[in-house]
């Protein structure tokens, strides 16, 4: 390894390091419900991982440089809507921003799907369908308790099996893909259930810090996947 090649590769594992250290404090305030904490940590970890895909911008093509942006802004602003959806004190209002989060979440798992599909993956017909069936499960859950969200939340599930399943027809890198994508899956799973079935206030803590671990885990594989040029090694 060369000098030059030292320090970059120095520099990306300081990226690496802040990257989780500011993912394990959004994830604690979170848990915490600690409504200012949460809203000062949550952007963080995207504005980091943001700027580690910025610096490889110019060994990428300007629209896979756009795609994975759109990843980065639509997953940003979705964090927000669903901060204010956590917080938010009645049904309605936490049901808007679900609605909005949902949305802004849909243009992410498009844009990363289109990311994959332009370095050669393709979704495997028994993968979607397994993914969708899990889906199902939660689909359900809405379907008995808010019925109305089901149009734009199960339109959603539909952009995020099929994101999740691409990620497991990536040839490379795995099996970090196949297990962002498998965890993007576990983690918005968990944030219905955690919304209509947890009654318990320990267990709704523990369920909202893995929803975000788990989160800010599959955003670190998926989109330093999709960012890495030919010949890295992270």
């Amino acid at each position: 390894m060369t000098a030059s090649a030292g320090r970059i590769q120095r520099r990306l594992d300081r990226g690496r390091d802040a990257y989780f250290v500011a993912a394990a404090a959004a994830t604690a305030a979170g848990a915490a419900h600690h409504r200012s904490l949460a809203a000062l940590t949550k952007p963080l970890p995207l504005l980091l991982l943001g700027t580690r895909i910025a610096r490889r911008a110019g060994a990428r093509s300007a629209f896979d440089n756009a795609l994975l942006a759109g990843a980065i802004a639509f997953s940003t602003a979705g964090d927000r809507a669903m901060l204010l959806e956590e917080f938010a004190d009645e049904p309605t209002e936490k049901d808007r921003h679900l609605r909005v989060g949902a949305s802004l979440f849909a243009g992410a798992q498009l844009c990363l799907t289109a990311a994959m599909m332009r370095r050669g993956a393709r979704p495997g017909a028994r993968g979607l369908i397994t993914r969708a069936a899990v889906l199902a499960e939660s689909a359900t859950v809405l379907a008995l308790h808010r019925p109305r969200l089901l149009p734009v939340l199960g339109g959603y599930g539909n952009t995020l099996a099929l994101m999740s399943a691409t990620a497991a027809g990536m040839s490379d890198p795995q099996p970090a893909m196949r297990t962002g994508g498998l965890l993007f899956l576990a983690s918005d799973l968990t944030i219905i259930n955690r919304r209509h079935l947890v009654r318990n206030r320990r267990l709704a803590a523990a369920g909202e810090a893995w929803v975000l671990a788990s989160y800010f885990a599959a955003q670190w594989l998926l989109l330093t996947g999709l960012g890495a040029t030919r010949g890295d090694e992270d």
